[in-house]
């Protein structure tokens, strides 16, 4: 490895609000690389948190290709061609890159001026600019974060430019140097449908927080159950689990943190049993997450089989659970099934439980003993899922790539 070698990774996220990003951008740098993001800014307070994120480590370095955070001429074109981007799909649907993010027309020129020995590309837009790279001769990989083409409910999905995901997954997935997924439940699914060779699982762990699992702890009463996610809103199995929760004859805590508004709520409220409690948290710095979740009993880690996506991904709440020692209740996915496979640290619930699943997770969680024994499943498989362990997978890729 030459420690002049450059690495640019291409996203659409602030570093603050995609911790994939981050620990893969910190883990190059450790490791000697010279790390360039390209990115762009929403908000002034998001671009303070993502500077703070990475001021000691000077191998990092930010490029900016859209800011929306201040008006002025450049910002209103890119939220306007956004727009009509996303128009041209949804009244008329003529697909285009557009309709992916803002600055479309700016990532390309930025990546070819770094002129890195490798990109990375993340996100959909990310993985657009990423096919342009590779036929102007780049050498490109990508962490396909999900399955983009099979993500969102059908609402949603009016304005995607579906096919154009499609075409720019498939060339990702066959002509990039390597490929990286969120799970071997997805990789094994891309590459049935894109006949490319099985990308690698780097799972959505972190380094292992400063969080003394060893310290002997007890469970609530009643019992405080914990979710979390930038946004709380539908299509994520809340409303599911709440309704389940009519049949526990004894009180839960339910503790969701994420932006939410009103109306919904207004609903969760309105649907929650009498005997449970709903509590509502704001969202908290990347850095203090872990003590966060480490204060609840059990995590939530709730997700619908539709889309395909949600099915096959692991979403990163999962393993933030057991890195902080909570034991997970957790819907069953593909994704999910897989993670749950050796350790079984927690309850894994159908999609559509019936009377009998229902009982039986009552009955565990009011089972000390087996909560106990779950949340040991949970610190033994911490152990072993961490960052210190799965960022060596992205490094030999990186490494194997660099020497072709």
């Amino acid at each position: 490895m030459n420690s002049n070698q450059v690495i640019c990774i291409i996203t659409q996220s602030h570093l603050c609000r995609n911790p994939r990003v981050l620990k893969e951008a910190i883990a190059l740098a450790n490791a000697g690389y010279q790390v360039n993001i390209i990115t762009g800014i929403i908000s002034c307070e998001l671009y303070r948190q993502d500077l703070s994120l990475i001021k000691n480590c000077p191998n990092i370095r930010l490029t900016k290709v859209f800011d929306l955070s201040l008006p002025s001429l450049l910002s209103f074109i890119d939220r306007l061609l956004n727009k009509l981007g996303r128009l041209l799909v949804s009244k008329f649907k003529i697909e285009n890159s557009m309709s992916l993010g803002y600055g479309t027309s700016h990532y390309y020129k930025k990546a070819k001026n770094i002129k890195a020995d490798l990109f990375i590309c993340h996100q959909e837009l990310a993985t657009y600019i990423g096919t342009k790279l590779i036929k102007a001769g780049f050498k490109v990989a990508f962490d396909l974060e999900d399955w983009y083409s099979e993500d969102l409910l059908p609402a949603a999905r009016a304005e995607r430019p579906i096919n154009l995901l499609q075409t720019t997954e498939s060339v990702a997935l066959n002509k990039g140097v390597f490929c990286i997924t969120t799970s071997k439940a997805l990789a094994k699914k891309l590459s049935q449908t894109y006949k490319c060779p099985i990308p690698t699982a780097v799972y959505n762990v972190f380094p292992s927080p400063d969080v003394d699992l060893n310290k002997p702890k007890g469970f609530s009463n009643p019992l405080k159950l914990f979710w979390f996610s930038q946004t709380i809103g539908t299509g994520r199995g809340l409303e599911q689990f709440i309704n389940i929760s009519k049949g526990f004859k004894n009180s839960v805590e339910i503790h969701l943190l994420g932006n939410i508004t009103p109306q919904y709520k207004e609903l969760l409220n309105s649907i929650l049993p009498a005997q449970h409690k709903l509590y509502f948290h704001e969202l908290v710095e990347e850095s203090k997450l872990a003590a966060k979740i480490a204060s609840f009993d059990i995590g939530l880690a709730l997700e619908l089989d539709s889309p395909m996506s949600r099915n096959y991904t692991i979403t990163n709440k999962f393993f933030q659970y057991i890195q902080s020692g909570l034991p997970v209740i957790a819907s069953e996915t593909a994704g999910q099934i897989e993670g749950f496979e050796q350790f079984k640290p927690g309850y894994l619930l159908p999609q559509q439980p019936l009377a009998m699943d229902i009982s039986k997770l009552e009955q565990w969680l009011n089972n000390a003993t087996a909560l106990q024994t779950a949340r040991g499943k949970a610190i033994e498989m911490a152990g072993i899922f961490n960052w210190e362990n799965e960022s060596k997978k992205l490094l030999n890729s990186i490494n194997e790539a660099l020497e072709k």
